[in-house]
């Protein structure tokens, strides 16, 4: 005697199970809108309408009981697509106070009240439940209509509901014309509402304004699947096994029987494998959950915080080290930057210090993971890598979760370490893994532009220093071509009254020029412009008088005009000496340098002419102005050609150069008068 299989009670029942459920979900829900209180209500008398068609002899729209659950279940549904169409939001204790669903609850109140009282026939009821599915579908395709450019929202909440109700209106329009149900077409109802209850759990998550987030446990989701396709597999290979003993013929019992038990070696294989099961948890949890964080929102967070990072901040390690706290909500930080023999500590966030335990797995951490980048979560303890971190460092324990490497050039650049209070922990899942993976990279490279900084930084200091000291022996030198002359003259004019007053007076200003050296040399800079009213022609023939005297030919000085200007006095003095020097360098003792002072237009022009050698066009083009390019072998530094130009240029002049050879040099000096 073969035993019935109730197929439709179960289909019923774990609806009924499925909406009981749904129902338990929206209770986690701490958002109070009118539509998640109508849902939970849907979901109810959902779970109510599945468990009693599921009981045994039940007769659908036969009794005074089956018509009013089938009634208050289609009620309930409209007042939630009245609720959802309505532009203004309500409270259900206000609910006879709008018009739309006064009308719907005096209707509803007074067909259960026939239906109580059961005064109509049952062909009556099958046509006011058609009539009903129709009114539900009008008011899913409105909307649905209505969402505009939401409509991308609606889109699942408008298959869930609007696929049952028009297996509904399928099965009621059928039984309404014969005046009878169609039992087995009764009996799959179930498994329509089963199959699309996930469909409507999934679009009301959708659904932005109503502001319901259904939370559902990754690992529940993830154990599900898991059983899901075991339950597939182990159906494929049934169907495999009852094909083998359809062709098998005297070998069916032995194929079967090793095609199953291979078969279940495998499937026990990857159920076991820890791979596969992360493997599916990360691809459960990329495409069947939202995220974590909103990353617009965090990246706006992120660049706004390291906009403060500069060169000249004290503080741009730490506001690094807060970007990375703040990217997931930590309180708690170190950063330190890996060094040969040890580590660097760069900043540090929070009340907190390293103890023995954390400098045990830094110092081991270059050695496990040089060539990896891993970040750690350390409380995770059947991570394989945390262990032999711990294991290699000798400790149990660090007082820090997170351990994010700095890598620069495929090469340990430095760590970071996070320790989140008891109510800041994360998880580090594979979308924390990114995303602090893609935050690192961004904050690294603020850190690696600090370094590069700091080094161009330096590397500028030096050749400031260099430079400066480059001027200062050329002045040395000047100085020192100054004392060799006067040493010279000595043997012949030292009983002469004349030349001993001169000599006094070049050794003077020879001892204003090493002070203002030594000055410079002390401070490691060149000092800064020493602006003042200066009279053109008194400086010529200073300049000309006590440091031009001691070589031939003497230099002769012409005014055209009286002209006073404000300048740097001690460095327009130097750079008329080094072109009178130069000039007097290349004319023999016969020949002739004179200097002439003139005005063209709104310049002050000051000529410095000479009958020497000569230069060619080419060498004043490429090497007249080149730093430390000489023709004078160890005698010259190559500078003062350059420092003249570039003094000049930085005071809004020009420096202009004619020269023929055998025939002289005419450099001209032009000066703004204003």
């Amino acid at each position: 005697m073969n035993a019935h299989l109730p197929i439709g009670e179960i289909g019923f029942g774990l609806a009924a199970i499925g909406y009981l459920l749904f129902w338990a979900l929206l209770l986690t829900v701490k958002h109070h809108s009118p539509q998640k209180q109508l849902l939970m209500l849907y979901s109810l008398v959902c779970a109510i309408w599945a468990a009693l068609q599921s009981l045994p002899n039940y007769q659908p729209l036969h009794d005074t009981i089956s018509i009013s659950v089938e009634l208050l279940q289609k009620t309930v549904l409209v007042f939630f697509l009245i609720s959802a169409l309505s532009a203004k939001q309500f409270q259900l204790s206000t609910i006879v106070k709008t018009t739309k669903l006064r009308t719907v609850l005096i209707g509803a109140s007074l067909l259960l009240l026939v239906a109580m009282l059961d005064i109509v026939p049952k062909t009556i009821w099958l046509l006011t439940s058609l009539m009903l599915t129709i009114l539900l579908l009008t008011l899913v395709e409105a909307l649905y209509r209505q969402a505009g450019d939401m409509r991308r929202q609606y889109t699942w909440l408008t298959v869930a509901l609007g696929g049952s109700l028009l297996f509904d209106f399928y099965l009621l329009s059928e039984a309404t014309l014969i005046s009878k149900l169609n039992v087995q077409t009764w009996q799959a109802r179930g498994y329509v509402h089963l199959v699309l209850l996930p469909i409507l759990v999934l679009a009301i998550k959708r659904i932005e304004a109503w502001s319901i987030s259904v939370y559902i446990s990754r690992d529940i989701v993830l154990q599900s699947s898991m059983l899901l396709g075991a339950g597939a597999y182990l159906s494929l290979l049934g169907l495999v096994g009852y094909y083998l003993s359809y062709i098998g013929g005297d070998w069916t019992s032995l194929i079967q029987a090793v095609f199953i038990v291979a078969g279940c070696a495998i499937l026990a294989l990857l159920m076991l494998s820890e791979h596969i099961r992360r493997r599916s948890k990360v691809f459960i949890e990329k495409h069947f959950f939202a995220n974590s964080f909103d990353y617009r929102q965090k990246w706006i967070e992120l660049t706004t915080t390291l906009k403060d990072v500069t060169q000249q901040s004290e503080h741009s390690h730490a506001i690094c080290l807060k970007a990375w706290c703040q990217a997931i909500g930590y309180s708690n930080g170190v950063l330190l930057r890996f060094q040969p023999h040890g580590h660097q500590l760069l900043a540090t966030m929070g009340k907190i210090q390293l103890n023995e335990a954390d400098l045990a797995c830094i110092a081991q951490y270059p050695h496990r993971f040089a060539q990896q980048h891993w970040l750690l979560d350390m409380e995770n303890r059947h991570e394989a890598e945390v262990n032999q971190l711990l294991c290699a460092a000798g400790v149990h324990q660090t007082q820090f979760q997170m351990y994010l490497p700095i890598r620069q050039h495929n090469k340990l650049w430095g760590l970071c370490l996070l320790k989140g209070s008891d109510n800041e922990r994360r998880s580090l899942n594979w979308e924390l893994r990114d995303y602090l993976t893609a935050v690192g990279e961004q904050i690294a490279s603020y850190l690696f532009m600090l370094e590069q900084g700091q080094l161009l930084s330096e590397n500028a200091q030096f050749a400031a220093f260099s430079r400066m000291s480059a001027f200062v022996v050329h002045d040395l030198k000047n100085v020192k071509a100054q004392l060799d002359m006067l040493l010279k003259n000595a043997q012949r004019h030292r009983h002469n009254p004349e030349f001993i007053d001169d000599a006094f007076t070049t050794m003077a200003a020879m001892q204003t020029r090493l002070q203002h050296m030594l000055h410079q040399l002390t401070n490691k800079q060149s000092t800064h412009d020493q602006i003042r009213c200066v009279n053109i022609n008194q400086l010529c023939q200073q300049v000309i008088t006590e440091r031009c005297q001691q070589q031939k030919p003497n230099p002769s000085l012409t005014t055209c005009v009286d002209v006073t200007i404000n300048i740097d006095s001690e460095r327009f003095a130097n750079v008329l000496f080094h072109l009178i020097d130069n000039a007097q360098q290349a004319t023999p003792d016969d020949g002739e340098v004179a200097l002439q002072i003139d005005q063209y237009d709104n310049y002050l022009r000051i000529s410095i002419r000479d009958t020497g050698c000569g230069m060619s066009d080419e060498f004043i083009r490429t090497r007249l102005f080149k730093p430390f390019d000489t023709t004078k072998g160890n005698a010259g530094m190559g500078i003062g050609a350059y420092d003249a130009q570039q003094f000049i240029a930085h005071i809004g002049g020009q420096l202009l150069v004619e020269s023929k050879i055998s025939k002289g040099t005419t450099f001209t000096i032009q000066l703004p008068l204003n």
